[in-house]
C-alpha cells in the first residue's frame, strides 16, 4: 500500500520544475502518493525554514499528519551543508521521515523507523566533520609551519580536512559545494579524491543542464 508524501522542490531555472517532479514520480512508484508538492526558486543558499514554500509544506504536512517528505536529492535542501544537517535533524525530531530521490544513501526506504535512525546517526557523524572544517577555517596558518618539514608547495588540506572532505562527498554534496567549503580548486578535490573513483566520477562527463543546475 502507498504512503501518502509531500514533496519539496527547489528550483534554480526554468524546466527544473517539471524535471524535478519527474525525477520524483519515478521514485514513487509503488511507494507513496504525492498529496502536494512545494517549490521555491533560488533559495537553496537559504535556511530551509526561511523559505515561504518550505514553510507551506511543514505546515500542511503537520495538518495533515504526513510523515513522509520527499526531495529530489539532499542538495534541495540547501547548498550549505550545516544547514543540511541542522534541517535533517529537525525534521527527524519532529517526526518527519525524509526521502530522496537521487543518490540516496540512507536506506530502509520500507522502514521509516530505521531510516529516522539512519538519519540520526548520519547527522551525529557528520556534524564534528562540519566543526572541524569550521574551526580550520578560521585559524590561519603559522608562517613558520609552511617553511618546516617537506620541500615545495605546503598541502591545501591536512589530513582531518580529507577526512572531512571525503565524508561530505559521501553525504552528497557537489563538487562545487566541496570547493566552497575547503576553499580548494576543482583540480585540488580531484587530485584527492582519485583514489576514490566512485566519488569523482559522479561529476565528470556530459550531463544535462537540468541536472548540472541541481547538483551545483
Amino acid at each position: 500500500m502507498k504512503k501518502d508524501a509531500v514533496a519539496y522542490l527547489a528550483t534554480r531555472k526554468r524546466g527544473d520544475l517539471e524535471h524535478q517532479k519527474e525525477i520524483i514520480d519515478e521514485f514513487c512508484k509503488y511507494r507513496f502518493t504525492v498529496n502536494k508538492f512545494f517549490s521555491d526558486h533560488r533559495m537553496t543558499s537559504t535556511a530551509p525554514r526561511m523559505r515561504e514554500g518550505y514553510q507551506r509544506m511543514l505546515e500542511y504536512a503537520r495538518e495533515n499528519r504526513v510523515e513522509h517528505i520527499l526531495f529530489p536529492g539532499l542538495p534541495s535542501l540547501a547548498k550549505n551543508l550545516e544547514f543540511e544537517i541542522e534541517e535533517l535533524q529537525a525534521l527527524v525530531d519532529e517526526g518527519f521521515v525524509p526521502y530522496f530521490a537521487r543518490d540516496d544513501f540512507f536506506g530502509y526506504i520500507d522502514d521509516p523507523e530505521l531510516r529516522i535512525r539512519a538519519v540520526q546517526n548520519f547527522v551525529g557523524y557528520i556534524r564534528p566533520c562540519v566543526e572541524t572544517v569550521k574551526k580550520a577555517s578560521r585559524t590561519p596558518a603559522h608562517p613558520e609551519s609552511r617553511s618546516r618539514g617537506a620541500i615545495g608547495r605546503p598541502r591545501a588540506l591536512n589530513d582531518g580536512q580529507i577526512e572531512a572532505l571525503i565524508t561530505v562527498r559521501r553525504s552528497g554534496t557537489s563538487i562545487s559545494q566541496i570547493c566552497r567549503m575547503f576553499s580548494v580548486s576543482r583540480s585540488t578535490v580531484s587530485k584527492i579524491l582519485a583514489d576514490y573513483p566512485e566519488l569523482k566520477g559522479e561529476w565528470k562527463g556530459k550531463r544535462s543542464p537540468a541536472e548540472s543546475a541541481e547538483s551545483e
